[in-house]
């Protein structure tokens, strides 16, 4: 991807002209980013009532993964577990071009959080995160997960 960038004090009114020939994660993220819709999600810490406690925005980029447990979606990040009231997928539908892969029936991670993938038994591989976490890519996630990772990949470079 080829980046032109003009300088030009006499225009009025910025713009930004995308010249693509498909649309790829990549261009939709510069998109999102100058529409200012960067995706966002609303919690609340785990540990409180989710009536008692003050909702909290979340930025994707913050995220290290989402678990689904009994009904209830969570989100884990640096600062802490936060309660999301949403459903697991439609976080997949809208984190897909921001890095999140689904990797079991109940979990979705942030490729971009991952610090290691260590393949074990029974092809299994698990993902370890710089928080210290580690989450399972289950057998029948791990192809779509690996073209989603080398797509991604192509796409950074």
């Amino acid at each position: 991807m080829k980046l032109n960038l003009y300088e030009n004090k006499d225009e009025k009114d910025e713009r930004v002209d995308i010249y693509y020939t498909n649309m790829r994660p990549a261009i939709k993220q510069i998109i999102d980013t100058v529409k200012s819709e960067r995706p966002s999600l609303q919690g609340r810490p785990a540990d409180e009532d989710l009536d008692d406690g003050e909702a909290v925005i979340l930025d994707p980029r913050e995220i290290y993964y989402l678990d689904h447990v009994e009904r209830k979606l969570f989100a884990y990040t640096r600062n802490g577990v936060f309660r999301l009231m949403t459903t697991l997928s439609s976080c997949e539908e809208m984190l897909w071009n921001y890095g999140f892969i689904r990797v079991s029936k109940s979990n979705l991670v942030n490729i971009y959080k991952i610090r290691q993938l260590k393949p074990d038994l029974n092809m299994k591989v698990y993902a370890s995160f710089d928080n210290g976490e580690r989450i399972c890519i289950n057998r029948s996630y791990k192809k779509s997960f690996n073209e989603y990772l080398q797509r991604m990949r192509r796409i950074a470079t």
